[in-house]
């Protein structure tokens, strides 16, 4: 070996640097090496066991053992070429390799089975930049074949974010029944509609019809078909591969059932992270808003077709068949497609007080009056009418005189329809009084009272609880309690107050958590722009946002509210509102809660559709 003069660097890292340069130069020329590494093409390289050992826990075990290798000083490789270990010894002793086309899935393996990660990681980021739709699925498992974390992490993450187009490519349809489960199960794929994985699902089973049809079944359990559409599922319901299997028939019936319920917390499945496109739609005279809680904001939509004045404590605003109606006092109906983010005028003339969904079926509630022969007096009733879909009709349900009371809050659960508190008529004083009409004996029944009298409350199903808030009480205060029923054991159990008082607004749940907005407040006649969501951890009621009203409008317009499911491409292209984080200043004068925000909105142009149909 030619003599190398002495290292003049004073600085610690160009120093050490020089250092391994000088030792690869003695390793390449074979001085001072003890140890010879023999490749499966018989080629022998030389190194230096303090190096190897320091650089790879393989060869520091390897060569601290009694093993043959150690005491011959000879190691053998049966999968490692010459070039791919000239490659290795290359990073060990420069902590530089040139990974190139040819070598990049071959330094892989070696490299995890002598357990030199961070030469691991250079090639792992090459094959990341060649990756595509193509080769991602097989870039993904050849990474987790050999433990390549950031690869790993990489391609599952290219693959999540490009599903719809990954899933079409012949890697993914050839997959194994597992692996396609382990994909349409994650949370994390993208796609445009959750239909889309059940095309994708639907194409791979053909790929291969005679050998994969035996796995749909089990495949399909892993589609949200809570979140497709009830007019899709009309149409897979028909599907051969669904309609030719009992199980997956079962599925989709009730699937198209479930579509309907009233509250999103029935749901036996959550959306995919990128689908959570469920909203809470605030509506109140001509202006319609929804607000994402995901993001913290509010988006526009088209303003509404009424321009009558809008009656708070008479419009009722439901979801039903994924779409939002609203129902006026003077009979006038209209609803709101999210597909289309359109308004349209709808025959449904109705007169009733109250209209709810229960069991994915709309039924209205209202006191109609007969005369009868000889009697000075007017027979009261209480008539649950049925919306019947077919005709675009109401049919008259059931009628007595039990029961029906003014003001009074109507929720639909189970196979029951809730009446709670209100006044009966001819009185001006609010109950406590609680009864449930069972739609399928079609009989009511008392339950137990509620903690207060509450009239002009609001409430909201969760599986076996019902929450009532608000309202006024017995001397016409407005409320700031909230309760709960338990189904179960028919008992109510006062919660956390509100933090403003508030009447006839609207409380819905979304993802699983409680929301109270619009109604008016203490005064009864000043609308409350307030959204509080309930903190189950904490237990209270927390200021989240308010309904962005312009300046100019603000004191006229009372509002209601419900959830709707957007579609991702809907959501995204309504016009921003107003972001807006809100100071909440509690006014002890007035005894309450102040907002503090300013709310300016651009009016947008509204998109009207024509339709007489519900179906």
């Amino acid at each position: 070996m030619e003599d190398l003069p002495p290292i003049a660097i004073t600085e610690q890292n160009p120093f050490c640097l020089e250092m391994m340069k000088r030792l690869n130069i003695q390793r390449k020329q074979g001085h001072l090496c003890d140890i010879t590494l023999i490749t499966k093409d018989d080629q022998e390289l030389k190194a230096h066991r303090n190096v190897l050992s320091a650089a790879s826990p393989f060869f520091c075990k390897l060569l601290q053992s009694d093993m043959k290798e150690n005491r011959e000083g000879v190691v053998r490789f049966e999968e490692i070429s010459e070039s791919i270990m000239e490659d290795v010894l290359e990073f060990i002793y420069t902590g530089t390799v040139e990974v190139t086309q040819e070598n990049a899935d071959e330094l892989v393996a070696p490299t995890n089975y002598l357990i030199v990660p961070n030469l691991k990681t250079i090639p792992g980021r090459y094959l990341q930049q060649k990756m595509c739709a193509t080769n991602c699925i097989s870039t993904f498992y050849f990474a987790e074949k050999y433990d390549c974390e950031e690869l790993v992490s990489d391609s599952k993450s290219f693959i999540h974010e490009n599903f719809a187009s990954v899933a079409v490519m012949d890697e993914f349809l050839s997959l194994e029944a597992k692996e396609v489960e382990r994909w349409i199960s994650s949370d994390e794929i993208v796609v445009e509609a959750e239909a889309d994985v059940f095309q994708i699902l639907q194409k791979w089973v053909e790929h291969d019809k005679s050998e994969r049809k035996a796995a749909f079944e089990e495949l399909l359990r892993h589609v949200r078909l809570d979140f497709v559409s009830r007019d899709y599922l009309l149409n897979v319901v028909t599907n051969e591969l669904v309609r030719d299997n009992a199980g997956c028939f079962r599925l989709v019936s009730d699937a198209i059932k479930q579509t309907t319920f009233s509250s999103d917390d029935n749901l036996s499945q959550s959306p995919r992270k990128g689908l959570d496109t469920r909203a809470i739609v605030a509506c109140g005279e001509e202006y319609a808003f929804c607000y994402v809680p995901q993001k913290d904001e509010w988006k526009r939509l088209p303003n509404r077709l009424a321009k009558e004045q809008f009656n708070n404590l008479s419009t009722n605003m439901i979801r039903f068949r994924d779409q939002l109606f609203m129902f006026h006092y003077w009979g006038r109906s209209e609803r709101y497609d999210p597909v289309f983010n359109g308004w349209s005028s709808v025959p449904f003339d109705i007169w009733q007080d109250k209209v709810t969904v229960i069991g994915g079926e709309l039924f209205s509630i209202d006191q109609t009056f007969k005369k009868i022969k000889g009697v000075k007096k007017l027979s009261k009733t209480t008539t649950i009418k049925k919306f019947l879909v077919e005709s675009c009709s109401w049919k008259q349900f059931h009628s007595s005189s039990e029961c029906y009371r003014k003001e009074s809050c109507v929720i639909g659960s189970g196979n029951f329809l809730y009446l709670l508190g209100g006044k009966f008529p001819r009185t001006s004083q609010y109950v406590a009084k609680a009864d449930r009409f069972d739609i399928t004996e079609k009989k009511w029944e008392e339950i137990t009272d509620m903690q207060q009298a509450r009239g002009g409350a609001f409430g909201v199903a969760t599986q076996e609880n019902i929450f009532v808030a608000g309202g006024a009480d017995k001397e016409n205060t407005v409320l700031i309690t909230c309760e709960v029923y338990n189904v179960s054991s028919n008992e109510w159990q006062l919660i956390a107050n509100l933090n403003v008082c508030r009447t006839h607004g609207s409380m819905v749940c979304h993802g699983g958590t409680l929301y109270v907005l619009g109604g008016f407040d203490q005064t009864k006649e000043n609308p409350e722009y307030s959204v509080e969501c309930y903190d189950s951890t904490q237990g209270k009621w927390i200021v989240k946002t308010t309904i962005p009203v312009e300046k100019d409008c603000k004191n006229e317009y009372a509002f209601k509210g419900c959830v709707l499911n957007f579609s991702k491409g809907v959501l995204d292209n309504l016009a921003d509102a107003v972001e807006q984080k809100v100071n909440a200043v509690y006014d002890s004068t007035l005894s309450k809660w102040i907002m503090e925000t300013t709310i300016p909105v651009e009016r947008t142009v509204g998109k009207y559709v024509n339709s007489k149909a519900v179906c």
